[in-house]
């Protein structure tokens, strides 16, 4: 298959996809995946910091340092991330495959396979960017301090609460993939793959991806 057909397969039968890319893993096809995601990330965390200002406790500096601060900060952050899960993430579930009685290779099976699970992760950051525009620009304060804040903030736009479900929905489908991926990488039983790959999905969704 070629790379847009692997594409395409990944998306639309992705156990014969991660079957066929597992045989022929390909590294620079998964850097392509994970460096347009990572691009799009950082250009949505960009948008999101022009939206919304988030002033800490107690901050006594004037709020256009704080904004600057924030917006370097998070779109470096949101650049990162994805390779970040590319090479740490990857490292994490193939060790822990490893344990449970994986046959795979790190490299490039195993990060072959894992940037094609970052797939859904652009589809979520392509929906996000147009819903971006429509935050009204707002300050929260004390965000991080209480906790009541966040629903607060919830009721004030609902790109938050759609934010959710979006992640959840596409955290899944990467799961999806990566479970197939694991899969014909470890050879690993159906329980085991379906625990690697929620470790996965708990990477993707809540460490290392800019949850913006």
């Amino acid at each position: 298959m070629t790379y847009v057909e692997k594409i395409i397969e990944t998306i639309k039968n992705p156990r014969n996809a991660m079957n066929s890319i597992a045989e022929c893993p390909q590294i620079k096809e998964a850097l392509a995946i994970v460096g347009i995601l990572a691009i799009l990330n950082a250009i949505g965390a960009y948008i999101y910091t022009s939206r919304v200002t988030i002033v800490p406790v107690g901050f006594r500096s004037p709020l256009s340092t704080l904004q600057l601060t924030s917006t370097i900060t998070t779109f470096v952050i949101a650049l990162l991330g994805p390779f970040l899960v590319l090479l740490i993430g990857t490292a994490i579930v193939h060790i822990i495959s490893k344990v449970l009685g994986g046959k795979g290779k790190f490299l490039p099976q195993m990060m072959t396979v894992v940037g094609y699970s970052m797939i859904p992760e652009i589809f979520k950051v392509i929906l996000w960017i147009p819903l971006l525009f429509m935050i009204e620009p707002i300050t929260i304060t004390d965000y991080f301090a209480d906790p009541n804040i966040a629903a607060e903030t919830y009721q004030k736009s609902t790109y938050f609460l759609i934010n959710v479900i979006l992640s959840a929905i596409m955290g899944v489908w990467a799961s999806v993939i990566f479970f197939f991926g694991v899969r014909s990488v470890h050879r690993l039983t159906t329980i085991k793959s379906a625990i690697v790959a929620w470790i996965l999905y708990i990477l993707l969704g809540n460490i290392l991806i800019m949850n913006y």
